[in-house]
């Protein structure tokens, strides 16, 4: 972020010094070959939603691919073996694009939840959960070829017989790492029903909904105990939950929202009855918001919030808890009792979700998404007015203190790499698990000169940032190869 001294002087801070607004293949390639032959750092930057500072980098050159913008519609795509309809994206579009492009054509495709990523970079490289992903899997299954610029500065196209190293790497090892992605071409899928719910309600002694915090906590836990019925057919279960900060005890939580692709309503409503039988015993007085639509872009459009990702007084990790903590009732029990202990903290960003495994694809996605239930973000914040120990503690919580209690719970899972803690303690495991061997192999292949680097990405862990905090790594300073550390 930009720094400001007491001299009211305005610093770069982890901004690159310069940046590419690129049109064209020719000026990627130029670009890096530029930083290559010169030992500058280099950045790719899509949209700019990343969390962990991978598309920043101080007195880096920066490659912006966003003004890639152009959108395909290809009715009938045959490629190795698949058959059927696609689109091809330039690597500047956006999920709200994909989307409109997406209702256009009468057709369902796999991006992410939030309007402004930018599905061809980061998302796409780093897996992209979905809200479709309980059917049709991560957004980077969904993915029939690359068109992709390589650090040596060779423009490609990888699919699985062609490049199929660099096809496997680039679908879910990372962005910011292997190459310049240009375009991608995805497989997309028919059109459907889409039903759902939505809700907002608050616990406390000034409840409208007359909600204790007893009630509240006791339907919380009725929900997730169901988490294994909800995922296995096909829902995608958005909430978050936030411990009240205006001084009175008590939370909220907000779906936004639960949706049962290809389900009609009264089926949905079917499914949800037994637990909303539990909330009215427990007391939990919701009136739910229900719809039902006959395609996706309305409900996303209509009950999906608009998020924004840059914050400066706020801090986030990640973690995905697998359906195994679901088969053994000792470890179900305490894994509810460790979420109502980060919660009294933290706030739960929460996705009922799993990265279904589909035929015929493999790719580099963490496999802890293939067995995953619970995807929960979590996050720790502070003013302006806390002090600098306050802030330190905020940070350290994170890594320590809630990301230590959920991984307490998920051991030979992992978190996910594009909404992770940047300081996520053997983050290469976390990350990618069984494949990171093979990523590493690829990368060192690929690009010997590390011309790619970003923060937690592969073969990062050979270089540093100089100035600073261990507890909160930034791209303010210059990076290094760790050989040449004093």
């Amino acid at each position: 972020m930009p720094q400001s001294g007491n001299d009211s002087t305005c610093e770069l801070g982890g901004f690159p010094s310069y940046a590419v607004n690129v049109s064209t293949v020719a000026q990627i390639q130029l670009a890096i070959n530029f930083v290559r032959n010169t030992n500058i750092r280099l950045v790719v930057k899509n949209t700019g939603h990343d969390f962990l500072g991978k598309s920043a980098g101080a007195g880096a050159l920066s490659i912006w691919t966003h003004n890639l913008k152009f959108i395909q519609f290809i009715q009938n795509y045959k490629i190795n073996d698949y058959s059927g309809p696609a689109m091809k994206l330039g690597a500047g579009v956006e999920v709200g694009e994909l989307y409109a492009a997406a209702d256009k054509y009468g057709v369902s495709a796999v991006g992410g939840e939030c309007k402004g990523v930018g599905v061809t970079g980061g998302y796409t490289q780093g897996g992209g959960h979905s809200p479709l992903s309980s059917i049709y899997g991560m957004g980077a299954d969904q993915v029939l070829s690359f068109d992709i610029v390589l650090p040596n500065g060779r423009f490609i196209t990888a699919d699985k017989t062609h490049n199929s190293d660099i096809f496997w790497a680039v679908r879910g090892g990372g962005g910011g790492t292997f190459g310049v992605v240009t375009s991608m071409t995805v497989k997309v899928h028919p059109k459907m029903v889409y039903s759902g719910l939505t809700f907002y309600i608050t616990s406390g002694n000034d409840s409208r909904a007359n909600v204790t915090t007893e009630s509240f906590v006791a339907a919380l836990e009725a929900y997730w105990r169901k988490f294994p019925i909800y995922a296995g057919q096909g829902h995608y279960g958005y909430s978050s939950v936030y411990p009240r900060f205006d001084g009175v005890p008590g939370f909220t939580w907000q779906f936004h929202p639960w949706l049962a692709p290809g389900t009609k309503l009264v089926d949905f409503k079917k499914t949800i009855a037994p637990l909303l039988d539990e909330w009215k015993k427990v007391g939990f007085n919701v009136e739910p918001d229900f719809w039902e639509y006959d395609n996706f872009y309305q409900p996303w459009s209509t009950h999906f919030p608009l998020e924004v990702v840059a914050n400066s007084d706020l801090r986030t990790g990640s973690r995905l808890i697998p359906a195994k903590n679901w088969e053994q009732p000792a470890l179900l029990n305490q894994t509810i009792a460790t979420m109502k202990e980060v919660m009294q903290k933290s706030a739960l960003i929460m996705y009922n979700i799993v990265g279904k495994k589909q035929p015929h694809v493999d790719n580099a996605v963490n496999p802890a998404w293939r067995d995953n239930l619970f995807y929960v973000i979590v996050g720790f914040g502070w003013s302006d007015d806390s002090t600098p120990e306050e802030i330190e503690a905020a940070n350290k919580a994170i890594t320590w203190d809630a990301g230590a209690k959920l991984r307490s719970i998920s051991q030979g899972a992992g978190s996910y790499l594009n909404e992770a803690d940047v300081n996520e303690p053997d983050f290469q495991q976390s990350f990618w698990g069984t494949n990171y061997d093979r990523l590493l192999k690829i990368k060192k292949e690929l690009d010997p000169w590390d011309t790619f680097w970003a923060p937690t990405a592969v073969g990062s862990e050979g270089w540093y940032v100089t100035g600073q905090e261990s507890w909160l790594p930034t791209q303010n300073g210059r990076l290094c190869r760790k050989s040449s550390k004093p």
